[in-house]
């Protein structure tokens, strides 16, 4: 994890948690005072952890928690008064938001930014591994179309197709996927697909 955003209404808490974070190796760290103020600033960047010192004043913290957490990768903290935690947690934890209860103590808050960070991770791996097998996918549906285009087109049997593509990728050292689009971009002008 590499940017913070961390929100509280009082300068004298947003000292302390930046003091905390810089301990713990972060260096670029944003704050904000109010809700609005961080919502324009997560509209303006993506943070990878959002640490929010409820009650704001314009805010419960809540939806802010929610917000953070839906847009990209980020992980978010509520640390929400005692006798509002309960409830703070049954709203937002669904949605992967961690809550401590306050008075706050620095070993749970160290806790707390060690379990995002691990879920940070986590999803990060997930995000990616996804987005290869997406891409994976895709390609296979390219591959798939451009071996029915030259089979249909160029009347290739379905191993002279699936060969004219690997020996292609080959040859000019791209993926079979973009071989793929490129005989669907030729034929597909050509008329060739049925």
């Amino acid at each position: 994890m590499k940017t913070v955003l961390v929100i509280s209404a009082t300068e004298k808490s947003r000292a302390y948690f930046l003091e905390f974070l810089r301990d713990c190796q972060y260096d670029d760290i944003s704050s904000a005072e109010s809700a609005a103020e961080a919502v324009a600033r997560m509209d303006a960047r993506e943070y990878d952890l959002c640490i929010i010192n409820a009650p704001l004043p314009d805010a419960d913290g809540v939806e802010l928690a929610l917000r953070a957490v839906r847009k990209g990768n980020s992980q978010g903290l509520l640390i929400a008064p005692e006798d509002r935690a309960e409830g703070a947690r049954a709203a937002v934890e669904p949605a992967g938001v961690f809550v401590v209860a306050k008075p706050l103590r620095r070993a749970a808050l160290g806790n707390a930014v060690h379990s995002m960070v691990v879920a940070h991770n986590r999803m990060s791996a997930m995000r990616e591994q996804n987005a290869t097998l997406l891409q994976k996918l895709e390609d296979t549906k390219h591959i798939n179309r451009a071996k029915s285009i030259l089979i249909t087109g160029l009347k290739m049997s379905e191993p002279q197709a699936h060969r004219f593509i690997e020996k292609q990728a080959m040859e000019r050292r791209i993926t079979k996927g973009e071989v793929a689009r490129r005989v669907i971009s030729t034929y597909v002008i050509n008329n060739y697909e049925e």
